[in-house]
């Protein structure tokens, strides 16, 4: 017998709003019986595991130990940086080599980390 992922959870605030981010970022819906205001929201892309938001009153206050590593398709990844920071995303730390290598650790709205690392054509290229 095996697991499989169900969701990938998120504490926040604000399910709906920081459920909107995320579907900026990785170009899949909210789901329609989601509203503002709703305890949870929920996002099921078509590939991969749904992303699931959840109301809690505490805010963050230390680094997460899972995190979501996002890969660029269609971009690569500097640019991808550059449109989820004008999403509401912002920068942590930055680890990008001189050469190219490397990945960003980002934070969304609800300060819940996240990297963008390089796309495929960046590494094979």
């Amino acid at each position: 017998m095996v697991s499989l992922i169900r969701n990938v959870a998120f504490d926040c605030p604000d399910p709906y709003a920081l459920a909107t981010f995320w579907s900026s970022v990785i170009g899949a819906p909210v789901h329609a019986d989601c509203a503002p205001g709703d305890d949870d929201a929920v996002i099921e892309p078509d590939s991969g595991p749904r992303l699931f938001f959840q109301a809690v009153p505490e805010a963050k206050v230390v680094k997460n130990r899972v995190h979501v590593c996002l890969q660029p398709r269609g971009a690569q990844r500097d640019a991808e940086v550059t449109r989820v920071v004008g999403l509401g995303a912002s920068v942590l730390a930055d680890h990008r080599g001189a050469d190219g290598s490397g990945w960003v650790v980002l934070q969304d709205p609800a300060g819940n980390e996240f990297c963008l690392t390089r796309s495929d054509e960046e590494r094979c290229g």
